[in-house]
């Protein structure tokens, strides 16, 4: 089964046709294994930092992110100052959970590798609220969860695997800001399973999108990545080392 890279979704990105009702390039269903921390551009080494410090502190609300906030967060939050896509919040507070379940929804995660092994497909921890659509514009938010569910599975080689399932994802900043925490999440999972699987090694992290989109402000971004992936393509392949090589 073939597998896709972020070089083959930037390329198909690239020769999207251009949606006229959004004006955004969009692809739909799109499945790949994430291969680096950015598709297009380069990331902000510290703004990873202040989102990741954000992510592992499990709070929802915009206050307690270092500044600067990105003004796309401060759109996302409501009159409180909370947001509903703070991920760590949803994995690693017990806030949401029901009256009677104590465990964080990380913690249920790891619990299940424990409880029922390795090879159960039951670790799954579902991102996203039945009730989202309400739950959007809630205290005055507008933020539509974009994050599904994460699968964490284990393979027959003992490596550890997130299939992260979307709704939908910017290609540009939403791919860094996604990759950065499950990148995290996936060391975190393997920690605290080291006692007792101690060959676990790291697999993939393999996107499901179900719109995958790069807005109009990025197209030239998104040109110049595929230019340069074209450009890489032709040394590898006239030093005949490329996937297409002959």
């Amino acid at each position: 089964m073939h597998t896709y890279s972020n070089t083959d979704v930037v390329m198909a990105l690239a020769n999207a046709p251009i949606d006229s009702r959004t004006g955004n390039k969009v692809l739909y269903g799109v499945s790949w294994v994430a291969t680096g921390d950015s598709m297009i551009g380069s990331v902000n080494p510290d703004w990873v930092r202040r989102e990741l410090d954000w992510f592992i502190s499990g709070s929802n609300k915009l206050d307690d992110m270092e500044g600067p906030v990105p003004q796309l967060f401060q759109a996302c939050a409501g009159v409180d100052n909370k947001v509903n896509s703070a991920y760590g919040h949803i994995l690693f507070s017990t806030a949401l959970n029901y009256p009677y379940i104590s465990e964080s929804l990380f913690d249920q995660v790891v619990n299940t590798f424990l409880n029922e092994g390795r090879m159960t497909r039951h670790a799954v921890a579902i991102i996203s609220d039945r009730q989202v659509k309400h739950l959007s514009t809630y205290n005055g938010r507008n933020d539509f969860i974009c994050t599904n569910a994460l699968n964490f599975m284990i393979d027959e080689d003992n490596k550890l695997h997130i299939i992260a399932q979307m709704r939908s994802m910017d290609a540009v900043f939403g791919y860094r800001a996604d990759y950065s925490m499950w990148d995290y999440l996936m060391g975190y999972v393997l920690g605290s399973l080291e006692m007792y699987y101690p060959n676990l090694t790291r697999g993939d992290i393999t996107f499901q999108v179900a719109n995958l989109h790069v807005y109009p402000r990025h197209f030239d971004m998104l040109a110049n990545e595929a230019l340069q992936i074209n450009k890489d393509l032709n040394r590898l392949v006239l030093s005949g080392t490329g996937r297409h090589a002959l």
